[in-house]
């Protein structure tokens, strides 16, 4: 803002100069030059005709400096923009990256894509670009209208009067509808993002279906109604330059001219040419500045719709403490169990436990498994374990002493999650193991010995580009089983404590799944590993198996233990052999 101020004073001056230089040339050009109220009468004392080459020569030389000097205003006024912009759409996604796990259980990540682009670029153009033409424009017009009233004075000052008034009944008028056009064109923008998402995330089902019909007609409708919603937006603040500017040239002329119709002296027709003249470019250099204030003004008023979608998210409090490196360096994994302890959790929109008093205890480089119905709650107990989700009472205990909210982000670089349904970045093989860090930061041999021992080997080998192959988006050119192998092979990359397969094996064929387990048991860190599991041959060599039912523990013990003492795991049994 600092460089703006200065650049708008210095563009204001030179607009001056160039009505300034219009005044005199015209008075050169109709052989009136010792006319006193023109201004710059005495700048020359050559002869008339090198007069106006000079005049004509530095007129152009400053239309061509104003006119840089506008580009420039223009630049800087677009680079803060959009420095603003990237700044603010950062805190969107640490704000976002900063919630609890919950908070994404509850808003879609279509809507949370929207809010963090399309709408504070909205606020970017609709609020921060408005404001610096505001200022910019202010001094401009402020040294424009002096110089046109030192000219013109009276006549001058009803027009700029009309010009304000004009703009402002305008900008009033317009504004609501505006504003309309912009909550309507927030709504239905969103849709027309989910079904573009919701049709490339489901393309095999697209396809399979012949469902192209379907979501090509579904794009075309909220195409259809956005349309109005986005042409009134963009059109209707430029009304009142498009009505006012040439009502205002002809107010000019009309106030110029009656004095003289009036008299038809063909003379005093020569005299007013200098003045019409200079009264018509001073407006033409006022108009645009003008037009960039009230537009601001009209923008700003309708903006308000992004604004408030835009601070939904630019107001968020972090919810979700941030990793400690101090604290970092001194966490370890503990020696003996994890534990959960009288634990009971129920999701904020929910009046219903979904966990009732679990207790549970994890041996350090154990395998245990959790089974059950889908919705029982082994899934819930995971992402407490991961501290994803905090205990509404109960305790998380490692080695017996209770996990405080100040440890959970060291805890949780020590786990690692693989789920069933696996998110892949869109890059290679090395991304996509080294997860989330920069190429100078990775390791390509631990990542070739990690997806070695996820059973991807013989995979890699037969690739021409090897571990640099592109997989595609969310590695849609591997089979299930494959991407299922990658998640894996990241948490022995990442030097995972804790693991937690969600029916990350339920792609793998036996003979793979057992080998992967048995990497598992080998490796040579102590890990500790969390089944969840239908597929009952997966958890038969598990130390300790939990049934769950209805949010609580129904039974546990090892597999066999756990087949006589309960009928309904019995069942499960029956139901895994016969298929």
């Amino acid at each position: 803002m600092y460089k703006i101020i200065p650049l708008a004073i210095i563009t204001g001056i030179s607009d001056v100069l160039v009505v300034g230089l219009v005044s005199r040339l015209f008075v050169v050009l109709v052989g009136k030059e010792n006319r006193p109220s023109i201004p710059y009468s005495n700048l020359f004392s050559t002869d008339p005709f090198l007069k106006l080459v000079i005049l004509i020569s530095i007129y152009v030389l400053f239309n061509w400096i104003a006119s840089f000097l506008r580009l420039t205003l223009r630049a800087f006024q677009e680079k803060l923009r959009a420095s603003i912009f990237i700044d603010l759409s950062q805190i969107a996604q640490r704000n976002i990256f900063n919630q609890k796990y919950d908070f994404f259980l509850t808003e879609k990540s279509e809507e949370l894509s929207s809010k963090i682009v399309l709408n504070i670029q909205r606020v970017s153009e609709k609020f921060v670009r408005p404001v610096l033409q505001i200022v910019s424009g202010s001094f401009i017009v402020l040294f424009i209208f002096i110089a046109i009233l030192g000219f013109a004075k009276a006549a001058a000052f009803y027009l700029v009067i009309f010009l304000v008034l004009g703009y402002t009944f305008l900008s009033l008028t317009v504004t609501p509808f505006i504003r309309k056009a912009t909550r309507q064109r927030i709504v239905l923008e969103s849709e027309i993002n989910k079904i573009m998402t919701e049709s490339m995330r489901t393309i095999i089902d697209v396809h399979l279906t012949g469902s192209e019909t379907f979501f090509q007609d579904r794009y075309s409708k909220a195409g259809k109604k956005a349309l109005p919603f986005l042409w009134k937006g963009e059109t209707l603040p430029e009304l009142p330059r498009s009505l006012i500017e040439p009502f205002g040239i002809t107010l000019i002329f009309s106030i110029g001219l009656f004095p003289y119709i009036t008299n038809s002296n063909p003379e005093n027709f020569v005299e007013i040419v200098p003045f019409l003249a200079t009264i018509a470019v001073a407006s033409l250099k006022l108009t645009p500045p003008l037009q960039d204030l009230f537009r601001g003004i009209t923008d700003l008023r309708g903006g308000i719709p992004d604004l408030e979608e835009s601070l939904k998210i630019l107001e968020l409090s972090p919810m979700r403490i941030n990793s400690n490196s101090k604290l970092k360096n001194r966490f370890e994994m503990p020696k003996n169990s994890i534990k959960l302890k009288s634990l009971s959790y129920k999701y904020p929109s929910s009046d219903n436990f979904n966990l009732n008093n679990i207790d549970i205890e994890i041996p350090i480089g154990g395998k245990i498994a959790f089974v059950g119905k889908t919705g029982s709650g082994k899934s819930t107990t995971a992402n407490q374990i991961l501290c994803l989700l905090r205990p509404t009472s109960g305790n998380i205990l490692l080695d017996d002493k209770e996990l405080t909210n100040e440890q959970v982000p060291n805890w949780q670089s020590l786990c690692s999650y693989v789920p069933q349904s696996i998110n892949l970045l869109n890059g290679d093989f090395i991304t996509n193991v080294a997860y989330g860090l920069e190429s100078h930061e990775i390791n390509e041999r631990k990542v070739k010995d990690s997806l070695e021992a996820a059973q991807l080997k013989d995979l890699i080998s037969g690739l021409p580009e090897g571990l640099r192959t592109k997989i595609g988006e969310n590695g849609i050119r591997l089979s299930g089983g494959q991407r299922q192998r990658i998640a894996i092979a990241r948490a022995f990359y990442l030097d995972a404590k804790l693991l937690i397969l969600d029916e990350a094996t339920s792609a793998l064929d036996n003979k793979t799944e057992s080998e992967l387990i048995n990497a598992l048991s080998q490796m040579k860190n102590k890990l500790t590993i969390i089944f969840i599991a239908h597929r009952l041959t997966t958890i038969k060599q598990c130390d300790c198996i939990y049934e769950f039912e209805n949010g609580e523990i129904k039974a546990k013990g090892k597999f066999d233990e756990l087949k006589e003492k309960s009928k309904s795991f019995a069942e499960m049994i029956k139901i895994s052999e016969k298929y």
